[in-house]
């Protein structure tokens, strides 16, 4: 059963308006099953190849890490734990289950917007005003969606992640923190018996498809065919033999 949690004030998102309205969520193309938009994991995420580990999100802006980790030492209600936190920029998620998590989540929302109630799918659909007013529920168990909003509608998503069977969970969210070194933010990654690695844009964790290409495999030019009109000659001639194709780009699910 979801709890609503007591109203928050506006002092405490104060500090996450002033980061967020001057540095945008990146866009996720990969939530196939609620909508493309400006949704992004920071904290513990899953890896395509790897154990989880700290999303990117985290170390390319470690300030918003460490507001987020403030804000839940600050407003959380006792005993609540999490690995990761999703944070949502004016984004309208269609109905889904959060089939990735495990447990409750604590969601809020906050921004200058009218509408965007969080609907549980518990029988009858039933709505949240979640602005400014913590609820706990299981989007693992309940299906849930945002409703149509005007304005800028942030919210973020405390949760727990389930890893996938065969890449348990080794690193831990406590082993990094977002800290202030030489006048900049970066992430400390604490490791027993090791010295502290620092994370930033330009030294993060190894990325679990470095270096790794797939092949493509395509038709071959062929010889005129004088069966082809001119135009369908010259595109099968121009074809190459082989793509290859970089997968570095994405090497987290966040879904």
């Amino acid at each position: 059963m979801p709890t609503e949690l007591p109203e928050l004030d506006a002092s405490a998102f104060q500090p996450l308006v002033d980061h967020l309205s001057k540095h945008n969520i990146p866009i996720n193309k990969y939530r196939k099953g609620v909508g493309i938009g400006r949704s992004q994991c920071y904290g513990m995420v899953r890896k395509r190849s790897l154990a989880p580990d700290l999303s990117r999100c985290s170390w390319m802006d470690p300030k918003l890490h460490y507001l987020l980790m403030k804000f839940a030492l600050v407003n959380m209600p006792p005993g609540f734990t999490f690995t990761s936190v999703q944070v949502n920029d004016s984004y309208m998620c269609e109905a889904h289950f959060d089939k990735h998590n495990r447990g409750n989540s604590y969601i809020v929302a906050f921004g200058s917007y009218t509408g965007g109630e969080l609907v549980l799918k518990e029988g009858p659909d039933k709505e949240y005003n979640i602005r400014h007013r913590p609820m706990l529920f299981d989007g693992s168990q309940v299906e849930h969606y945002t409703k149509e909003f005007q304005g800028r509608r942030w919210s973020i998503v405390f949760h727990t992640l389930v890893p996938p069977s065969k890449f348990p969970m080794i690193r831990k969210l406590e082993d990094y923190e977002a800290v202030c070194k030489d006048g900049q933010w970066v992430i400390a990654f604490y490791r027993q018996g090791e010295p502290t690695l620092y994370l930033d844009k330009k030294n993060g964790l190894a990325h679990p498809l470095k270096g790794r290409t797939k092949k493509v495999v395509v038709q071959p030019m062929l010889a005129y065919d004088i069966r082809l009109t001119e135009a369908q000659n010259l595109m099968v001639r121009s074809m190459v033999p082989v793509i290859e194709e970089n997968l570095e780009m994405e090497s987290e699910i966040e879904i």
